[in-house]
């Protein structure tokens, strides 16, 4: 069962509703899952196996609504939760300045990139040379970005070494940039020598911009305007030919009227609250250990630069979630991992494996 929540998709809201009662992170979620609850009623699928699956912000959903489909009064416990490309902590997937945690988690991700375009580790497979990333990362990266100022000198000299050694990056730009590398610089500074800016959704991707010299990609990100007519157009197709569905109003891959009214508070609008990233993981966690039957698999592309591998490791080893039901599975594509075309056997097995 595919769910649109409202105001995307053909669904919008009717009758005396307002959208304010589904664009938030509570909101949301709260909707999906009384949605859920209606249609198993509806079609008699109370003792049917039940499986989440999200994408992106969908596994940020899919964690909120675990949560929600065990309150309520109406309890309803799943088998288990399929994540795409997950995103459940924001801290390790918000690329920021002084957001310590994004310059680590999404290093491994560049260093996958950097050894797809030729730039680095071509002694070593992409499994080798991420699983080195991964090690720096947590024991030399971690605590020198924690030391700050009171960096030792010699030990910050060792850094700058063993950042250029996994992003190819120029020594003396990583000492300008005081060791911390925001996504959008690496994806104009790789390929930089060669005028490609690289994509983010998916490191493959690449693209020749008019303007050399910003350190932004100007353009929006080469991966997504790569792909995005295509998906649109299969889809449209589909519903045309396949479900001969005719609508009197457009079917909305994308609302840009939704962001500036989501509602990102995770407490009630009377409730104080001091911002924060965004984190359902802890909803997650609960869930697991009210339900000790409830298995996750997490799917994760190599060159995924937005929401990166070694951030879905960082998140699900800590907040509570229960490791050993939890299957990791890695692919060589970027957020949309199942656009490489060799490795969408391998996910739709994946995936069937996890069902049995």
């Amino acid at each position: 069962v595919f769910i649109d929540p409202v105001g995307t998709g053909y669904s919008k809201v009717v009758g005396k509703g307002k959208v304010e009662q589904f664009w938030g992170l509570k909101e949301d979620a709260r909707s999906i899952a009384q949605f859920i609850r209606m249609w198993v009623t509806k079609y008699k699928r109370w003792n049917a196996p039940k499986y989440l699956a999200g994408e992106s912000f969908g596994t940020t959903r899919a964690a909120g609504v675990s949560y929600e489909l065990m309150s309520g009064g109406q309890d309803m416990a799943l088998n288990g939760i399929i994540m795409i490309s997950q995103a459940l902590d924001y801290a390790g997937s918000t690329s920021e300045h002084d957001n310590i945690t994004s310059y680590f988690t999404y290093l491994p991700a560049m260093a996958a990139t950097a050894w797809y375009h030729k730039k680095a580790g071509q002694d070593k497979s992409l499994t080798e040379f991420t699983g080195e990333a991964r090690q720096f990362a947590y024991h030399d990266y971690a605590p020198a970005l924690y030391k700050g100022n009171w960096i030792e000198p010699e030990f910050k000299k060792e850094i700058i070494e063993r950042l250029h050694y996994f992003t190819s990056l120029d020594t003396a730009y990583i000492r300008r940039s005081n060791l911390r590398i925001l996504v959008p610089r690496f994806q104009k500074e790789l390929l930089r020598s060669e005028g490609l800016t690289i994509g983010r959704l998916d490191g493959r991707y690449k693209s020749k911009e008019a303007d050399l010299v910003s350190e932004r990609p100007t353009l929006g990100d080469p991966a997504s305007y790569s792909i995005s007519s295509a998906y649109t157009a299969a889809l449209q197709q589909y519903f045309a030919d396949d479900l001969k569905i005719t609508m009197d109003r457009p079917y909305l891959t994308g609302n840009a009227g939704l962001y500036p009214k989501w509602n990102w508070k995770p407490v009630p609008k009377s409730s104080g609250w001091e911002p924060s990233y965004v984190n359902t993981a802890r909803q997650l966690g609960d869930a697991m250990r009210k339900n000790t039957d409830l298995k996750v698999i997490v799917l994760s592309g190599y060159y995924d630069l937005i929401t990166p591998f070694f951030d879905a490791e960082y998140t699900f080893t800590r907040n509570g979630i229960i490791t050993d039901r939890v299957e990791f599975k890695y692919y060589e594509g970027g957020h949309m991992m199942y656009t490489h075309k060799d490795d969408l056997p391998r996910v739709c097995m994946d995936i069937r494996n996890f069902l049995k």
